[in-house]
C-alpha cells in the first residue's frame, strides 16, 4: 500500500499572506527547508541546485501540515501561496509522520527541551526528615541519644539542691606559762574554706586577749572556805 502525503490529502486553494511566518516549525517536519535570509527576505527557503534561482521561498501550513510554494506579489504587497511544494523541493510529509502537538518534539530555532528531574517521592522526603531529626538528637559522644530521657535527667539535676559544706574550724595548741605551771589551750587560728581549701584567718578580738593576759599574770586568789561565806576577823572592844 502506497504511503500518502499531506499534500495529496489537502484540497488546496491559493491564498495570500501579508508577512512570512515565524521560525516555529517542528524539526520532524523541517525536511529540506532552512531558515535564512535571501535577497532581503527572511524566512524558510529550499535549496534546489537544479533550478536557476537555487533558493526558493516556502511557507509551512500548520493546519494541513504541509509545505507550500510562495511568490512575492509586489503590486498588492503580499505573498501569494501558490501550491503545495512538488517533489523537487523534497519536503513531502507523509501522513504516518504527523504527530499531535504534544508529541512533535523540538521546535526549529528554540533551545532543546531538557528533561525535568523527577521530584523526590513523599516517602524519600519523610526518610530525609527523620534522618535529620535523628542527627539533631545525637549527643556529643556521637551515639544516638534519647532527648526525652536526657531532658528528664537534666530537670531532676536542676531540682536537687546541694547545701554547701560548712566551714571547717582549724585549731592549734598554744603554750601558756603561768608562775611555774605550763598550760596548753587550743586557740582558734583559722577556718578552712570548703571550696578552695585555704585557711581563712579570723578577726582577732584585742580586748578579750588583753583581759585574758592580765588574768594570767595576776597572783592566784585563795579560794573561800567551803563552809560558807568568808568570815571577817573579830575586832577588840572599844
Amino acid at each position: 500500500m502506497a504511503r500518502l502525503t499531506t499534500r495529496e490529502r489537502w484540497a488546496f486553494a491559493p491564498y495570500s499572506i501579508e508577512e512570512r511566518g515565524e521560525r516555529n516549525v517542528p524539526l520532524i517536519y523541517l525536511k529540506e527547508a532552512r531558515w535564512r535570509t535571501v535577497r532581503g527576505s527572511t524566512g524558510y527557503f529550499v535549496d534546489i541546485p537544479t533550478q536557476p534561482g537555487q533558493y526558493y521561498p516556502v511557507e509551512f501550513n500548520h493546519i494541513y501540515v504541509c509545505w507550500c510554494e510562495i511568490t512575492w506579489n509586489a503590486p498588492e504587497v503580499v505573498w501569494n501561496v501558490v501550491q503545495p511544494t512538488g517533489s523537487d523541493y523534497r519536503c513531502n510529509i507523509f501522513e504516518d509522520e504527523v504527530q499531535t502537538s504534544r508529541k512533535v518534539g523540538a521546535i526549529d530555532g528554540q533551545p532543546p527541551i531538557t528533561p525535568r528531574t523527577p521530584a523526590p517521592s513523599t516517602d524519600s522526603q519523610e526518610e530525609e526528615e527523620q534522618g535529620s531529626e535523628q542527627s539533631e538528637n545525637t549527643i556529643e559522644s556521637g551515639q544516638p541519644g534519647n532527648t526525652t530521657k536526657e531532658e528528664g535527667l537534666a530537670n531532676l539535676a536542676e531540682s536537687i539542691h546541694i547545701n554547701p559544706p560548712e566551714m571547717t574550724t582549724m585549731t592549734e595548741p598554744v603554750e601558756i606559762v603561768m608562775e611555774g605551771s605550763i598550760y596548753l589551750r587550743r586557740e582558734i587560728v583559722g577556718e578552712i574554706h570548703p571550696q578552695t581549701g585555704h585557711r581563712v584567718l579570723p578577726t582577732t578580738n584585742m580586748a578579750d586577749d588583753e583581759a585574758a593576759l592580765r588574768q594570767a599574770q595576776e597572783p592566784d586568789r585563795p579560794d573561800p572556805p567551803s563552809g560558807g561565806p568568808e568570815a571577817l576577823p573579830e575586832l577588840p572592844p572599844i
